[in-house]
């Protein structure tokens, strides 16, 4: 039963109103009258505290003044003396805090900040809203001998922040001593805003409070009225709600009553494949294959859903997965239920399909995503002088394949089964000529902490079967045979890297990355740190790159002369993510004026080529254009260097803005000189740019939280406007910060992690703030993976945005901790580049 409008006039004018109005009046009384009080007690004390301070520091100056009197020191002794205990006063919070002395000339006799005014006539000297303000202190200490005086002054020890000061001046007669002290009101402003805070918290309790009462109220009446309906009255119109729901609903839906079907809708009726009248003729049991007994017995509580996996038996005989969703509902006397149907048969294939891919290559993936110290086999070697005959015996007895050639206790050369069937064997060699005669010659060794998958590359690209694997102390402890590796690695990086190398086309490349978004699923389920995250997907999307440039030269033909197609950004610094944009550009080697324009047209149209393959392959454009089908990204090398020296010498916003991602640059393909070159020539050019560090680190400092976000985070908007934040921007300042660093101490390493340990190893850094900036960073940057690795593999677009709802309580607060620690880069960044603000 609804209210009537009169009904709703007198509850509003009996209850509401009142208790609005009062709520009204009692916050018009806090802001007419209790603020302003507490506003004038606050300014009062302040005075008075001003005045104590003055009168204190007064008593100094007499005391040595008395000192004189009594023929202690000289005038000019017991003067210095003053200034000297008086100059080193500090008071406040923070101790910074301090008074000053002028004389009545003015003429300033002592500031502990400014002590470039020290000795010098202050009559013409006026803040910034042109207050002679030392005019105005001898003016007011003549008239009345001490007095309040307003002006415009710096923050304390900050000479570029200028703030309203208010301060107390007092003479000293005998020494025509002027001195003051004062307080910001900065100050005083703060602590009036912070109890307008807390009585606004008050407030909006009291607020709370009465809301609550009425909502109780309201509700306490409505079900007084509701009470009145007809109980048949009530069922009919019960009836008639939920099968309105039911036929509006967009997922399949069934209406029982009394566990009697009474209704279908169009959408289930499609989804079982017959009219309603015969879902009608049915019993639950006869259109799911699950028992509607034990379904009601998962019921605990009316009102209460549960959910349920089953069957639907269709009339053709065929079976479809769904997920039932039932709520129990009552009309009147009767029980009723709403069960909402929903086909999971493709979700489930999907979810099959994935995970049957990542358990097939999840083994794979720890395996190669480890050490090579934890593979190797023992090594047997023998002399130089040793023959052919007698190494064959050494590698039967030992059953090895493989014989290390030694000498003066250093290894020279390798030799194994394969030399002795090619070389020996097959070119009729005397079985006792010398091992050095067949022996490959230099060993191709690796340290043995490099990944397995990284053992794998080397093997393909050095052409070679063995692996001699060395010790920190660069000492030969074992060897790993190829092999071995290749029967463990079947579904790793590597085997995808080969497929990339031997495609033929770009669809056959499409192939193996559609399969990257599952290994990276793997290694994150696998507890795999960041950055081996990082370097599988980097191997993979260089040699994508790699051959695509390769294929693209066949399609062009030979390039003019020398180049280097280059990364930046994310893809430069290796920290690439499953929803990287593309950032390339080309370098090529300076040639005469006549054939640049030929030569940067011939690079362009390669650069065109690769772009386009690259988006077609899922690396999207870059928004900024930041790629090599840009005219404005292909140049020769002296090009470039003009173009970061313009950069770094006019290193305004916007230049910094610009090129801050171009300072991540590395070589993916061509000649790694040019890359080099302009490296060099980078570190020489910023040397000694102080502006252009002040403004790189400009950007930082200006960095505003979006913390807002959890309580709330102010970020971007998702799906179904729900709140969201974008991790990119948490992310961004943490790189740039190590960025700004490395170009400062000219360390050539792009990625952000290796980056950070250089400056750790170098001491540039502490340990905490280093450990800080490593745990938040890969922190990060798993959540950034894990959640657009989950996108793909629902076929949706990955970006940054994460949703607030998504993540766990433990995850905000991390996050929150994380944003906070920013605040301790901007400080030590002021520090180091900005002075000390």
């Amino acid at each position: 039963m609804h209210l009537t409008p009169k009904d709703i006039r007198r509850f509003f004018a009996g209850i509401v109103f009142p208790s609005i109005l009062a709520i009204i009046l009692f916050i018009v009384s806090i802001y007419i009258f209790i603020l302003p009080v507490f506003e004038n007690n606050i300014m009062d004390k302040k005075r008075e505290m001003l005045k104590e301070l003055v009168n204190t520091s007064w008593s100094l100056i007499e005391d040595y003044n008395q000192n004189y009197k009594d023929s202690l020191f000289s005038l000019k002794e017991a003067q210095q003396l003053a200034i000297n205990k008086i100059e080193k006063i500090r008071y406040g919070d923070e101790s910074k805090d301090y008074f000053w002395i002028i004389d009545l000339f003015p003429r300033m006799i002592m500031h502990p900040y400014l002590p470039e005014l020290n000795g010098t006539e202050l009559l013409d000297y006026k803040d910034q809203a042109g207050k002679a303000l030392f005019v105005v202190a001898v003016d007011t200490v003549i008239n009345s001998g001490e007095g309040f005086i307003d002006y415009m002054w710096q923050w304390k020890d900050d000479s570029t922040r200028i703030v309203p000061k208010l301060s107390f001046v007092k003479i000293h007669h005998d020494w025509n001593w002027v001195i003051g002290t004062g307080i910001y009101l900065e100050d005083v402003k703060e602590e009036i805003s912070s109890l307008e805070k807390r009585l606004i918290k008050i407030t909006f309790i009291i607020i709370g409070i009465i809301s609550v009462i009425i909502l109780f109220i309201v509700k306490q009446s409505l079900d007084i009225e509701r009470r009145r309906k007809d109980i048949e009255d009530k069922l009919k119109s019960s009836r008639r709600k939920y099968q309105s729901l039911v036929e509006a609903s967009v997922d399949g839906t069934l209406l029982l009553i009394d566990d009697h079907i009474i209704f279908s809708n169009m959408k289930f009726n499609t989804m079982f494949g017959s009219s309603a009248s015969f879902v009608l003729s049915l019993k639950f049991d006869d259109i799911f294959d699950i028992q509607w007994n034990h379904v009601k017995s998962l019921f605990k509580n009316s009102g209460k859903s549960v959910s349920v996996d089953t069957q639907l038996k269709k009339p053709n005989k065929s079976l479809k997965d769904v997920v039932l969703t039932i709520s129990k509902v009552f009309f009147g006397k009767q029980e009723g239920h709403i069960i909402i149907v929903k086909d999971i048969t493709k979700l489930k294939l999907v979810e099959k399909e994935t995970q049957e891919l990542s358990s097939e290559i999840q083994t794979s993936l720890l395996l190669m995503n480890q050490p090579v110290a934890h593979f190797i086999k023992n090594f047997t070697k023998c002399d130089i002088n040793t023959s052919v005959q007698e190494a064959s015996i050494i590698m039967t007895r030992k059953n090895t394949n493989v014989l290390f050639v030694s000498q003066n206790e250093s290894i020279i050369g390798i030799i194994t089964d394969s030399d002795l069937r090619s070389r020996v064997l097959a070119e009729k060699q005397d079985a006792k000529i010398s091992v050095s005669q067949i022996m490959t010659s230099p060993v191709i060794s690796v340290p043995d902490n490099i990944l397995l998958y990284e053992a794998v590359l080397i093997f393909d690209k050095k052409n070679v079967s063995h692996l001699a694997i060395k010790n920190s102390k660069s000492e030969i402890v074992g060897v790993l045979n190829s092999s071995d590796v290749y029967e463990m690695q079947k579904n790793s990086i590597s085997f995808l890297v080969r497929e990339v190398e031997n495609a033929e086309n770009i669809e056959q490349i499409e192939k193996t990355t559609n399969r990257l978004p599952v290994l990276v699923k793997a290694l994150i389920d696998s507890g795999a740190r960041t950055q081996n995250i990082t370097r599988i997907i980097t191997s993979l999307t260089d040699v994508i790159t790699q051959r695509i440039i390769a294929l693209s030269i066949e399609s062009l033909g030979k390039p003019p002369c020398s180049f280097a197609f280059i990364a930046v950004g994310s893809e430069g610094r290796m920290e690439q993510t499953l929803a990287t944009d593309q950032d390339n550009a080309i370098i090529f080697n300076n040639v005469d004026q006549e054939n640049h324009q030929v030569y940067k047209t011939y690079f362009l149209e390669l650069g065109k080529k690769v772009t386009t393959a690259l988006d077609q392959l899922g690396f999207k454009y870059c928004n900024g254009e930041v790629m090599a089908n840009n005219p404005k990204w292909v140049l020769s090398l002296d090009d470039w260097k003009n173009q970061f020296k313009s950069w770094i010498n006019n290193s305004d916003p916007k230049s910094i803005l610009e090129a801050g991602i171009f300072f991540d640059f590395r070589c993916i393909y061509g000649k790694s000189d040019l890359t080099e070159d302009l490296q060099n020539y980078i570190f020489n050019t910023i040397d000694s740019k102080a502006v252009f560090f002040q403004h790189m680190a400009n950007p930082i400092l200006k960095y505003r939280s979006v913390v807002n976000l959890f309580g709330n985070i102010v970020g971007d908007s998702k799906e179904n406007d729900q709140a969201a934040f974008d991790i990119k921007k948490i992310i961004l300042p943490i790189i740039s910060f190590i960025r700004i660093y490395s170009l400062k101490n000219k360390i050539a390493e792009t990625n952000s992690i290796r980056r950070l340990e250089r400056l750790n190893s170098a001491k540039l850094l502490s340990n905490t703030l280093y450990n800080e900036i490593n745990v938040s960073y890969n922190y990060l940057m798993l959540m950034r993976f894990r959640f657009q690795t989950n996108e793909l593999l629902k076929k949706q677009t990955p970006d940054n945005l994460i949703n607030i709802e998504d993540l766990s309580d433990i995850e905000k607060t991390t996050i929150k901790k994380i944003i906070s620690e920013i605040s301790n880069l901007q400080t030590q960044l002021s520090f180091d580049f900005k002075g000390n603000l």
